[in-house]
């Protein structure tokens, strides 16, 4: 049973997740957009901390922040697949090959990032974290539909339903994936954390009191 993290580190976990993945997204945009970045996302991309983090990087030899801020985004997946452990593994198979989803997209994302230059090694997984969010969004719809009706409520199915909605809409409202979809999917990774059932060991006490009742009934 998957019984860690406990239901407040699980929401505080994907609740990191998304604001780690917008803390990212205003530098990110700015390499990738240039004079071209929203205007609200280039006032964010003015404040002093990335200024600071640029020059910080600039004094390490490090100058391309694409990378630097593409790949640091690989951080939140691993918080996702961490906040959702117990509440996928409460819904099965099809719940854990979603948790293993959320894993692989950690590494994917990095070695999209690690291979963005034309003259990568692998320059052709460049992009790579974009089809594992589409995986991730269409597998959460099977999981919906198989997902035991005894354990996984409606307004669980329902929310993994719509998780391609959820993170289309959150790229499309912040303008970049994976950051802006991140975003949304650890919004959506909270919400289940904090009320969905989980796959918490048995409670020793709950385990005792059925056999106390079956005692009494025996007489003993």
């Amino acid at each position: 049973m998957r019984d860690h993290p406990s239901r407040q580190w699980a929401v505080a976990a994907a609740l990191i997740a998304s604001v780690w993945a917008f803390f990212l997204l205003p530098p990110q945009q700015a390499a990738w957009s240039g004079d071209g970045i929203p205007p609200w996302l280039g006032t964010l991309d003015s404040q002093p901390v990335y200024d600071g983090i640029r020059m910080w990087l600039a004094s390490m030899g490090v100058y391309d922040f694409y990378l630097v801020f593409g790949a640091a985004a690989s951080a939140s997946f691993l918080l996702l697949w961490f906040a959702t452990g117990p509440t996928l593994v409460a819904l099965g198979w099809s719940g854990r090959v979603l948790g293993w989803l959320l894993l692989a997209a950690a590494p994917i994302t990095l070695a999209s990032y690690l291979n963005h230059p034309a003259d990568a090694p692998l320059h052709g997984v460049w992009g790579a974290e974009g089809i594992a969010l589409l995986a991730i969004c269409l597998w959460a719809m099977a999981v919906a539909i198989v997902a035991p009706r005894d354990v996984a409520p409606l307004w669980e199915r329902l929310l993994l339903a719509a998780t391609l909605l959820i993170v289309v809409g959150a790229t499309v409202l912040l303008t970049y994936w994976p950051h802006g979809s991140l975003v949304g999917l650890g919004i959506e990774a909270a919400v289940l954390a904090a009320w969905a059932p989980r796959a918490d060991a048995e409670d020793p006490k709950d385990t005792a009191r059925p056999n106390a009742m079956t005692n009494a009934a025996d007489g003993t």
